[in-house]
Protein backbone atom coordinates (compact mmCIF):
# COMPACT_ATOMS: atom_id res chain seq x y z
CA UNK A 1 0.00 0.00 0.00
CA UNK A 2 1.44 3.37 -1.05
CA UNK A 3 1.33 5.89 1.83
CA UNK A 4 -0.72 9.02 1.33
CA UNK A 5 0.15 11.71 3.84
CA UNK A 6 -2.99 13.40 5.12
CA UNK A 7 -1.19 16.71 4.71
CA UNK A 8 -0.58 16.22 0.96
CA UNK A 9 -2.17 18.67 -1.44
CA UNK A 10 -3.54 15.76 -3.48
CA UNK A 11 -5.96 13.74 -1.36
CA UNK A 12 -8.65 12.71 -3.83
CA UNK A 13 -7.44 9.83 -6.01
CA UNK A 14 -10.49 9.19 -8.18
CA UNK A 15 -13.32 10.95 -9.94
CA UNK A 16 -15.69 12.91 -7.78
CA UNK A 17 -19.39 13.41 -8.42
CA UNK A 18 -18.78 16.26 -10.88
CA UNK A 19 -16.53 14.22 -13.18
CA UNK A 20 -18.87 11.24 -13.03
CA UNK A 21 -21.81 13.47 -13.94
CA UNK A 22 -19.87 15.01 -16.83
CA UNK A 23 -18.91 11.57 -18.12
CA UNK A 24 -22.56 10.57 -18.19
CA UNK A 25 -23.44 13.74 -20.08
CA UNK A 26 -20.73 13.17 -22.67
CA UNK A 27 -21.92 9.60 -23.03
CA UNK A 28 -25.34 11.00 -23.94
CA UNK A 29 -23.73 13.18 -26.64
CA UNK A 30 -22.03 10.09 -28.03
CA UNK A 31 -25.36 8.31 -28.19
CA UNK A 32 -26.74 11.18 -30.29
CA UNK A 33 -23.84 10.85 -32.73
CA UNK A 34 -22.80 14.49 -32.43
CA UNK A 35 -19.09 13.74 -32.93
CA UNK A 36 -17.96 15.65 -29.85
CA UNK A 37 -15.67 12.82 -28.80
CA UNK A 38 -14.55 11.61 -32.23
CA UNK A 39 -10.92 10.50 -32.38
CA UNK A 40 -10.95 10.36 -36.16
CA UNK A 41 -8.44 12.76 -37.70
CA UNK A 42 -10.62 13.56 -40.70
CA UNK A 43 -13.45 14.59 -38.37
CA UNK A 44 -11.06 16.94 -36.57
CA UNK A 45 -9.89 18.54 -39.81
CA UNK A 46 -13.43 19.01 -41.11
CA UNK A 47 -14.62 20.57 -37.86
CA UNK A 48 -11.75 23.07 -37.82
CA UNK A 49 -12.49 24.13 -41.40
CA UNK A 50 -16.18 24.46 -40.58
CA UNK A 51 -15.44 26.61 -37.52
CA UNK A 52 -13.19 29.05 -39.37
CA UNK A 53 -14.36 29.00 -42.96
CA UNK A 54 -10.67 28.68 -43.89
CA UNK A 55 -9.00 25.84 -45.78
CA UNK A 56 -5.23 26.52 -45.82
CA UNK A 57 -3.53 25.08 -42.73
CA UNK A 58 -0.03 25.31 -44.16
CA UNK A 59 2.56 22.56 -43.89
CA UNK A 60 0.75 19.25 -43.56
CA UNK A 61 3.43 17.57 -41.45
CA UNK A 62 1.18 18.14 -38.43
CA UNK A 63 -1.40 15.62 -39.67
CA UNK A 64 0.51 12.46 -38.85
CA UNK A 65 1.34 13.48 -35.25
CA UNK A 66 -2.26 14.62 -34.86
CA UNK A 67 -3.50 11.18 -35.88
CA UNK A 68 -0.97 9.55 -33.55
CA UNK A 69 -2.17 11.66 -30.65
CA UNK A 70 -5.81 10.83 -31.26
CA UNK A 71 -4.95 7.13 -31.53
CA UNK A 72 -3.08 7.31 -28.22
CA UNK A 73 -6.20 8.59 -26.44
CA UNK A 74 -8.04 5.54 -27.75
CA UNK A 75 -5.19 3.21 -26.83
CA UNK A 76 -4.97 4.51 -23.27
CA UNK A 77 -8.66 3.75 -22.72
CA UNK A 78 -9.37 7.09 -21.12
CA UNK A 79 -12.76 8.25 -19.83
CA UNK A 80 -15.33 9.98 -22.11
CA UNK A 81 -14.33 13.35 -20.66
CA UNK A 82 -10.80 12.77 -21.98
CA UNK A 83 -12.08 11.91 -25.44
CA UNK A 84 -14.16 15.10 -25.42
CA UNK A 85 -11.28 17.33 -24.29
CA UNK A 86 -8.61 15.85 -26.55
CA UNK A 87 -10.97 16.03 -29.53
CA UNK A 88 -11.48 19.71 -28.73
CA UNK A 89 -7.76 20.33 -28.21
CA UNK A 90 -6.82 18.92 -31.60
CA UNK A 91 -9.62 20.86 -33.29
CA UNK A 92 -8.29 23.99 -31.61
CA UNK A 93 -4.78 23.22 -32.88
CA UNK A 94 -5.99 23.00 -36.48
CA UNK A 95 -8.11 26.15 -36.03
CA UNK A 96 -4.97 27.97 -34.87
CA UNK A 97 -3.07 26.74 -37.90
CA UNK A 98 -5.80 27.96 -40.24
CA UNK A 99 -5.92 31.34 -38.51
CA UNK A 100 -2.13 31.66 -38.52
CA UNK A 101 -1.79 30.94 -42.22
CA UNK A 102 -4.46 33.50 -43.03
CA UNK A 103 -2.82 36.03 -40.72
CA UNK A 104 0.55 35.68 -42.49
CA UNK A 105 -1.19 36.18 -45.84
CA UNK A 106 -2.60 39.44 -44.48
CA UNK A 107 0.72 40.45 -42.81
CA UNK A 108 3.54 39.03 -44.98
CA UNK A 109 5.99 41.50 -43.46
CA UNK A 110 5.89 39.53 -40.20
CA UNK A 111 7.93 36.74 -41.80
CA UNK A 112 10.90 39.15 -41.77
CA UNK A 113 10.75 39.86 -38.03
CA UNK A 114 13.98 38.80 -36.37
CA UNK A 115 13.71 36.63 -33.25
CA UNK A 116 17.05 37.80 -31.91
CA UNK A 117 18.97 35.89 -29.25
CA UNK A 118 15.90 34.72 -27.33
CA UNK A 119 16.39 33.67 -23.72
CA UNK A 120 15.25 30.08 -23.16
CA UNK A 121 14.77 28.93 -19.59
CA UNK A 122 14.78 25.17 -19.50
CA UNK A 123 15.01 22.67 -16.71
CA UNK A 124 12.63 20.26 -15.10
CA UNK A 125 9.36 21.54 -13.69
CA UNK A 126 9.55 22.68 -10.08
CA UNK A 127 13.09 24.08 -10.39
CA UNK A 128 12.35 27.80 -10.03
CA UNK A 129 11.74 28.51 -13.72
CA UNK A 130 8.60 30.57 -13.04
CA UNK A 131 10.40 32.91 -10.65
CA UNK A 132 13.38 33.19 -12.96
CA UNK A 133 11.25 34.05 -15.98
CA UNK A 134 9.36 36.75 -14.11
CA UNK A 135 12.55 38.33 -12.80
CA UNK A 136 14.25 38.30 -16.20
CA UNK A 137 11.17 39.89 -17.76
CA UNK A 138 11.59 42.99 -15.58
CA UNK A 139 13.39 44.97 -18.27
CA UNK A 140 11.94 47.38 -20.86
CA UNK A 141 13.57 45.53 -23.76
CA UNK A 142 12.44 42.05 -22.75
CA UNK A 143 9.12 40.35 -23.03
CA UNK A 144 7.73 37.06 -21.78
CA UNK A 145 4.56 35.52 -23.18
CA UNK A 146 1.30 35.62 -21.27
CA UNK A 147 -1.12 32.74 -20.93
CA UNK A 148 -3.83 34.33 -23.08
CA UNK A 149 -1.54 34.76 -26.11
CA UNK A 150 0.07 31.34 -25.75
CA UNK A 151 -3.20 29.41 -25.86
CA UNK A 152 -4.70 31.59 -28.63
CA UNK A 153 -1.72 33.00 -30.54
CA UNK A 154 -3.58 34.17 -33.65
CA UNK A 155 -5.70 37.33 -33.42
CA UNK A 156 -9.45 36.74 -33.43
CA UNK A 157 -10.54 40.34 -34.18
CA UNK A 158 -8.99 43.07 -36.39
CA UNK A 159 -9.26 45.76 -33.68
CA UNK A 160 -6.27 45.22 -31.33
CA UNK A 161 -8.12 46.33 -28.20
CA UNK A 162 -11.18 44.22 -28.94
CA UNK A 163 -8.91 41.31 -29.82
CA UNK A 164 -7.07 41.64 -26.49
CA UNK A 165 -10.31 41.62 -24.50
CA UNK A 166 -11.66 38.64 -26.42
CA UNK A 167 -8.54 36.52 -26.03
CA UNK A 168 -8.18 37.33 -22.34
CA UNK A 169 -11.84 36.44 -21.82
CA UNK A 170 -11.31 33.13 -23.64
CA UNK A 171 -8.34 32.35 -21.40
CA UNK A 172 -10.28 33.21 -18.26
CA UNK A 173 -13.06 30.81 -19.26
CA UNK A 174 -10.55 28.02 -19.82
CA UNK A 175 -8.96 28.65 -16.44
CA UNK A 176 -12.30 28.76 -14.64
CA UNK A 177 -13.10 25.29 -15.96
CA UNK A 178 -9.63 23.97 -15.12
CA UNK A 179 -9.76 25.21 -11.52
CA UNK A 180 -13.25 23.83 -11.09
CA UNK A 181 -12.07 20.41 -12.17
CA UNK A 182 -8.75 20.52 -10.28
CA UNK A 183 -8.97 23.05 -7.44
CA UNK A 184 -5.68 21.81 -5.97
CA UNK A 185 -3.83 23.36 -8.89
CA UNK A 186 -3.81 26.84 -7.34
CA UNK A 187 -1.47 25.66 -4.59
CA UNK A 188 0.84 23.97 -7.10
CA UNK A 189 1.09 26.55 -9.87
CA UNK A 190 -1.23 29.53 -9.98
CA UNK A 191 -2.10 30.60 -13.52
CA UNK A 192 -3.99 33.70 -14.58
CA UNK A 193 -4.88 34.94 -18.04
CA UNK A 194 -2.02 37.44 -17.89
CA UNK A 195 0.66 35.44 -16.05
CA UNK A 196 3.82 34.43 -17.92
CA UNK A 197 3.70 30.72 -18.70
CA UNK A 198 5.45 27.86 -20.47
CA UNK A 199 5.53 28.11 -24.24
CA UNK A 200 4.60 24.48 -25.01
CA UNK A 201 1.08 25.49 -26.19
CA UNK A 202 2.73 26.92 -29.32
CA UNK A 203 3.98 23.41 -30.17
CA UNK A 204 0.45 22.09 -29.76
CA UNK A 205 -0.45 23.86 -32.99
CA UNK A 206 1.97 21.53 -34.77
CA UNK A 207 0.49 18.61 -32.77
CA UNK A 208 3.98 18.01 -31.41
CA UNK A 209 3.97 18.66 -27.69
CA UNK A 210 5.45 16.16 -25.27
CA UNK A 211 3.21 17.67 -22.59
CA UNK A 212 0.49 15.30 -23.80
CA UNK A 213 2.73 12.47 -22.61
CA UNK A 214 4.34 14.03 -19.54
CA UNK A 215 1.27 15.66 -18.08
CA UNK A 216 -1.60 13.72 -19.60
CA UNK A 217 -0.09 10.25 -19.78
CA UNK A 218 -0.39 9.55 -23.51
CA UNK A 219 2.66 7.30 -23.46
CA UNK A 220 2.32 5.86 -26.98
CA UNK A 221 2.21 9.44 -28.26
CA UNK A 222 5.29 10.32 -26.22
CA UNK A 223 7.18 7.34 -27.64
CA UNK A 224 6.35 8.60 -31.13
CA UNK A 225 7.33 12.22 -30.43
CA UNK A 226 10.70 11.25 -28.97
CA UNK A 227 11.65 10.09 -32.49
CA UNK A 228 9.87 12.93 -34.29
CA UNK A 229 11.89 15.53 -36.25
CA UNK A 230 11.30 18.54 -34.01
CA UNK A 231 13.34 20.89 -36.18
CA UNK A 232 10.23 21.42 -38.29
CA UNK A 233 8.12 21.99 -35.16
CA UNK A 234 10.62 24.58 -33.90
CA UNK A 235 10.44 26.42 -37.22
CA UNK A 236 6.65 26.48 -36.90
CA UNK A 237 7.08 27.68 -33.31
CA UNK A 238 9.35 30.48 -34.54
CA UNK A 239 6.68 31.67 -36.99
CA UNK A 240 4.24 32.01 -34.11
CA UNK A 241 6.81 34.02 -32.16
CA UNK A 242 7.08 36.35 -35.15
CA UNK A 243 3.30 36.74 -35.14
CA UNK A 244 3.31 37.57 -31.43
CA UNK A 245 6.19 40.02 -31.83
CA UNK A 246 4.36 41.77 -34.66
CA UNK A 247 1.62 42.68 -32.20
CA UNK A 248 3.98 43.67 -29.38
CA UNK A 249 7.63 44.07 -30.40
CA UNK A 250 10.49 43.35 -28.02
CA UNK A 251 14.27 43.24 -28.29
CA UNK A 252 14.42 39.87 -26.58
CA UNK A 253 11.90 37.21 -25.70
CA UNK A 254 12.11 35.41 -22.36
CA UNK A 255 10.74 31.92 -22.94
CA UNK A 256 10.50 28.92 -20.65
CA UNK A 257 9.47 25.31 -21.00
CA UNK A 258 10.86 22.04 -19.64
CA UNK A 259 10.13 20.33 -22.97
CA UNK A 260 13.10 22.13 -24.52
CA UNK A 261 15.32 19.67 -22.62
CA UNK A 262 14.18 16.76 -24.78
CA UNK A 263 14.72 18.72 -28.00
CA UNK A 264 17.67 20.96 -27.21
CA UNK A 265 19.44 19.95 -30.43
CA UNK A 266 16.47 21.17 -32.53
CA UNK A 267 16.19 24.37 -30.50
CA UNK A 268 19.85 25.25 -31.04
CA UNK A 269 19.62 24.55 -34.77
CA UNK A 270 16.62 26.85 -35.27
CA UNK A 271 17.86 29.47 -32.74
CA UNK A 272 21.68 29.33 -33.03
CA UNK A 273 22.08 32.56 -31.02
CA UNK A 274 19.81 31.42 -28.16
CA UNK A 275 20.75 32.24 -24.57
CA UNK A 276 20.02 29.03 -22.66
CA UNK A 277 19.43 29.18 -18.92
CA UNK A 278 19.36 25.70 -17.39
CA UNK A 279 17.91 25.28 -13.90
CA UNK A 280 19.02 22.32 -11.77
CA UNK A 281 17.54 20.57 -8.75
CA UNK A 282 17.88 17.16 -7.11
CA UNK A 283 16.00 14.80 -9.45
CA UNK A 284 13.97 13.10 -6.73
CA UNK A 285 12.56 16.46 -5.63
CA UNK A 286 11.61 17.42 -9.20
CA UNK A 287 10.08 14.03 -9.94
CA UNK A 288 8.05 13.90 -6.72
CA UNK A 289 6.75 17.46 -7.06
CA UNK A 290 5.90 17.10 -10.73
CA UNK A 291 4.29 13.68 -10.21
CA UNK A 292 2.02 15.25 -7.62
CA UNK A 293 1.09 18.09 -9.94
CA UNK A 294 0.32 16.01 -13.02
CA UNK A 295 -1.60 13.43 -11.00
CA UNK A 296 -4.54 15.83 -11.26
CA UNK A 297 -4.74 15.39 -15.03
CA UNK A 298 -4.33 11.63 -14.70
CA UNK A 299 -7.28 11.63 -12.29
CA UNK A 300 -9.31 13.60 -14.80
CA UNK A 301 -8.58 11.46 -17.88
CA UNK A 302 -8.24 7.97 -16.37
CA UNK A 303 -10.78 8.36 -13.57
CA UNK A 304 -8.23 7.53 -10.90
CA UNK A 305 -4.66 8.19 -9.84
CA UNK A 306 -2.08 5.38 -9.91
CA UNK A 307 0.79 7.03 -7.99
CA UNK A 308 3.41 4.31 -8.53
CA UNK A 309 2.80 4.23 -12.30
CA UNK A 310 3.06 8.01 -12.46
CA UNK A 311 6.32 8.04 -10.51
CA UNK A 312 7.93 5.42 -12.74
CA UNK A 313 6.72 7.08 -15.95
CA UNK A 314 8.04 10.52 -15.00
CA UNK A 315 11.34 9.08 -13.75
CA UNK A 316 11.91 7.37 -17.09
CA UNK A 317 10.96 10.39 -19.17
CA UNK A 318 13.11 12.75 -17.08
CA UNK A 319 16.07 10.40 -17.42
CA UNK A 320 15.64 10.40 -21.19
CA UNK A 321 15.32 14.18 -21.28
CA UNK A 322 18.53 14.71 -19.33
CA UNK A 323 20.56 12.32 -21.46
CA UNK A 324 19.38 13.99 -24.65
CA UNK A 325 19.99 17.50 -23.31
CA UNK A 326 23.47 16.71 -22.00
CA UNK A 327 24.43 15.20 -25.35
CA UNK A 328 23.15 18.25 -27.24
CA UNK A 329 24.98 20.57 -24.86
CA UNK A 330 28.24 18.68 -25.24
CA UNK A 331 28.07 19.39 -28.98
CA UNK A 332 27.23 23.11 -28.56
CA UNK A 333 29.05 26.35 -27.76
CA UNK A 334 29.42 26.42 -23.94
CA UNK A 335 29.04 30.20 -23.87
CA UNK A 336 25.42 29.78 -24.94
CA UNK A 337 24.57 28.31 -21.49
CA UNK A 338 24.21 29.49 -17.91
CA UNK A 339 23.46 27.09 -15.04
CA UNK A 340 21.21 27.95 -12.09
CA UNK A 341 21.26 25.43 -9.20
CA UNK A 342 17.96 25.55 -7.31
CA UNK A 343 19.57 25.61 -3.85
CA UNK A 344 21.60 28.68 -4.75
CA UNK A 345 18.71 30.38 -6.51
CA UNK A 346 16.29 30.25 -3.58
CA UNK A 347 18.82 32.03 -1.37
CA UNK A 348 20.02 34.67 -3.86
CA UNK A 349 17.44 35.14 -6.59
CA UNK A 350 18.27 38.73 -7.50
CA UNK A 351 22.01 38.10 -7.38
CA UNK A 352 21.82 35.11 -9.71
CA UNK A 353 19.68 37.05 -12.17
CA UNK A 354 22.27 39.83 -12.17
CA UNK A 355 25.15 37.41 -12.81
CA UNK A 356 23.14 35.68 -15.53
CA UNK A 357 22.52 39.02 -17.24
CA UNK A 358 26.24 39.77 -17.11
CA UNK A 359 27.08 36.38 -18.64
CA UNK A 360 24.92 37.03 -21.69
CA UNK A 361 25.57 40.78 -21.85
CA UNK A 362 21.90 41.56 -21.39
CA UNK A 363 22.04 44.66 -19.24
CA UNK A 364 20.49 44.67 -15.79
CA UNK A 365 16.77 44.70 -15.15
CA UNK A 366 14.77 46.78 -12.68
CA UNK A 367 15.91 45.79 -9.16
CA UNK A 368 12.93 47.45 -7.51
CA UNK A 369 10.58 45.52 -9.78
CA UNK A 370 12.42 42.33 -8.84
CA UNK A 371 11.77 42.95 -5.17
CA UNK A 372 8.17 43.93 -5.74
CA UNK A 373 7.48 40.70 -7.62
CA UNK A 374 9.24 38.56 -5.03
CA UNK A 375 7.34 40.21 -2.17
CA UNK A 376 3.91 39.73 -3.78
CA UNK A 377 1.76 37.09 -2.10
CA UNK A 378 0.89 34.12 -4.31
CA UNK A 379 -1.36 31.12 -3.77
CA UNK A 380 1.45 28.87 -5.00
CA UNK A 381 4.24 30.41 -2.92
CA UNK A 382 7.02 28.06 -1.83
CA UNK A 383 5.68 25.48 0.63
CA UNK A 384 2.03 25.72 -0.48
CA UNK A 385 2.30 22.55 -2.56
CA UNK A 386 2.63 19.60 -0.18
CA UNK A 387 3.72 16.18 -1.43
CA UNK A 388 6.07 13.31 -0.65
CA UNK A 389 8.19 11.01 -2.78
CA UNK A 390 7.00 7.83 -1.06
CA UNK A 391 3.46 8.32 -2.35
CA UNK A 392 4.79 7.84 -5.90
CA UNK A 393 7.00 4.87 -5.06
CA UNK A 394 10.17 6.96 -5.29
CA UNK A 395 13.28 6.13 -3.25
CA UNK A 396 16.33 8.36 -3.00
CA UNK A 397 19.13 5.88 -3.66
CA UNK A 398 17.72 4.29 -6.85
CA UNK A 399 16.98 7.76 -8.23
CA UNK A 400 20.51 8.94 -7.43
CA UNK A 401 21.97 5.97 -9.28
CA UNK A 402 19.82 6.52 -12.37
CA UNK A 403 20.75 10.22 -12.51
CA UNK A 404 24.31 9.92 -11.25
CA UNK A 405 26.01 11.53 -14.25
CA UNK A 406 23.68 14.53 -14.18
CA UNK A 407 24.01 14.96 -10.41
CA UNK A 408 27.79 14.86 -10.52
CA UNK A 409 28.03 17.25 -13.45
CA UNK A 410 25.54 19.93 -12.43
CA UNK A 411 24.84 19.61 -8.71
CA UNK A 412 27.65 18.06 -6.71
CA UNK A 413 30.57 19.75 -8.46
CA UNK A 414 28.89 23.17 -8.40
CA UNK A 415 27.94 22.82 -4.73
CA UNK A 416 31.48 21.78 -3.78
CA UNK A 417 32.88 24.85 -5.53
Amino acid sequence: MIPIDTDNTVQVLQHRWLERWINRGIGALDALGLGATSLDGDDVLREAVRKTGLEDWGDERFIEPMRRGLAAVEECGYEPIARFVFHGNFVRAVVHRLQTEQWFKDHPEAAEIEVKAPIFILGFPRTGTTVLQNLLEQHPNRRALQFWELINPAPVHPDPEVDLRKRISMAERDLAVAYRMAPEMREMHEVTATSYEECWPLFSNSCATLNNDLCHGLQPYGDYLLDFDMRWAYREYKRQLQMLLHREPARRLVLKCPEHLWYLDALLEVFPDACVVWTHREPIDCIASYSSMISLSRRMWAGRIDPAAIGEHITGRFETGLKRAMKARDDADPDRFYDVPFREFITDQVGIVSRLEDHFGLGHGDMAAHRQWLDAKRADSRGSHRYNAAMFGLKARPIELRFEEYIQRYLRVRTAA
